[in-house]
């Protein structure tokens, strides 16, 4: 399912990095040249497991290179410094 919360601005709610080469990680769309981007994903307890300036490279659902447990993570991505930001979950499924 794609997410289009922003018309430039494309993604999934759901990726599943199980090493299959199929929707590994979770690629943002339209963001991949803006290195004023911010994106931050939060565990359900509202800690950072994953924070990019610039997002060149999609997330892969690790956490200081640890597998993170399936489930529901949250996201704030912060465009345009700022001006636009959007959030809400995604989710990693094995």
């Amino acid at each position: 399912m794609i997410n289009n919360r922003c018309s430039d601005v494309l993604f999934a709610n759901t990726f599943t990095p199980n090493g299959d080469g199929i929707n590994d990680t979770w690629s943002i769309m339209g963001v991949e040249n803006d290195v004023t981007v911010t994106v931050r994903i939060y565990n359900r307890y509202g800690k950072i497991v994953f924070s990019s300036k610039g997002y060149p490279i999609p997330w892969n659902g690790l956490k200081n290179g640890e597998r993170l447990p399936s489930g529901t993570y949250y996201y704030l991505i912060a465009l345009k410094n700022d001006s636009q930001v959007l959030r809400g979950p995604v989710t990693i499924i094995y």
